[in-house]
């Protein structure tokens, strides 16, 4: 797998300690490192490229563009160090029939030179590595407790780490749409996940942005931490070649968890009254929808022993091979999502319409 990165990277490691906590804000410089499985859930990391001009990022980029597979941008969320980083996009690769492509961001929450915040809690849980933590956060109250105080900070400043890291996340989906445009050989979709929506959401304002977005095919913003007020005047300024898809649930307790913490209510969670209507972007509510996925915050992947719902492999597997969702009228949608759509297309369910879904 190719992954790109922000993180500065350590040459005397060959696992996922070659990537570092560290990064220098308001840059756009580019490293990127090669990643195959090893024994027993390792991961062996290769080929160390730091400070990647902009020819050498694409003759990457054009080898796995020039494959056999669809590709699939990934974009990971909060607390995804870099081997639950090369986790997620080799579990998306095996799954869905794609090519990933992923950026892994120091979403740790760790400071810019890859120290603490000073004052935490030292205490180490066993969840305390869980992508998931958040969901621990069940109250005002609980930000209190030791070591979920530290996951509040923490979470707080990987969405600074995200807001400093622009300039990089700009840059290579600039030159993923452009090779993407000049080959004309493989489809490209972008998938974003948790905060990475958040990291996206101030991306949008860079340079080309908007350009590159367009050169996608779908966009799938899924669990979105970010908030769900005013999600509109930026998601509306992403026109992919497809459709720009969002999903949610209120069930979702990470998302729950991150909202006690920093106030918002997310868009993963409810999108709220400002919902976009063009056709360029369709919702998907997950609400009542537990059987059919492995968890309430990443529902588009199997964990480790699991499968997806035949209705929730078939839907990402499609939007993430550039796809659309399903073919033909509005009565063709129950193929792909068990409870139809809006008659206008703009929500899909994949369990029962939430109250704020007028349905």
């Amino acid at each position: 797998m190719l992954i790109f990165t922000h993180r500065r990277l350590n040459a005397a490691a060959t696992d996922e300690r070659a990537l570092t906590r560290e990064y220098t804000p308001f840059t756009d410089t580019l490293n990127s490192v090669d990643v195959s499985a090893g024994a027993q859930g390792s991961w062996k990391v290769t080929a160390q490229r730091s400070a990647l001009s902009d020819a050498d990022a694409v003759q990457l980029i054009d080898a796995v563009l020039k494959g056999n597979k669809p590709v699939l941008f990934y974009l990971h969320g909060n607390n995804t160090d870099p081997a639950r980083c090369f986790a997620r996009c080799d579990a998306l690769e095996r799954q869905h029939g794609v090519a990933v492509i992923g950026f892994s961001w120091t979403s740790e929450g760790y400071l810019p030179d890859g120290s603490d915040q000073p004052g935490l809690d030292k205490s180490k849980p066993a969840t305390d590595d869980d992508d998931e933590a958040l969901a621990h956060i069940k109250s005002r109250d609980s930000l209190r407790e030791g070591w979920i105080a530290r996951k509040a900070r923490r979470y707080a400043q990987a969405k600074v780490n995200a807001q400093h890291s622009t300039d990089a996340l700009a840059r290579v989906l600039r030159l993923v749409a452009s090779r993407r445009l000049h080959l004309q050989q493989q489809k490209v979709s972008l998938a974003v996940h948790s905060l990475g929506c958040h990291f996206l959401h101030y991306t949008v304002d860079q340079q080309d942005a908007q350009a590159s977005l367009a050169a996608m095919h779908n966009v799938a913003l899924m669990a979105g931490c970010t908030g769900a007020a005013k999600h509109a005047a930026w998601v509306g300024r992403i026109r992919p070649l497809q459709r720009v898809y969002i999903t949610y649930t209120r069930a979702d307790t990470v998302l729950f968890g991150a909202g006690v913490a920093d106030g918002d209510v997310k868009l993963g969670t409810a999108p709220g009254s400002e919902m976009l209507s063009a056709p360029h972007y369709r919702y998907i509510d997950f609400e009542n929808a537990k059987k059919m996925v492995p968890g309430a915050h990443s529902y588009f992947v199997a964990r480790p022993g699991k499968k997806l719902s035949s209705h929730a492999a078939l839907l990402f597997g499609r939007i993430f091979r550039s796809e659309p969702d399903f073919e033909g009228g509005i009565d063709a949608s129950k193929k792909v999502y068990p409870l139809g759509c809006r008659a206008d297309g703009t929500v899909c369910w994949m369990g029962a319409a939430s109250p704020a879904d007028g349905a």
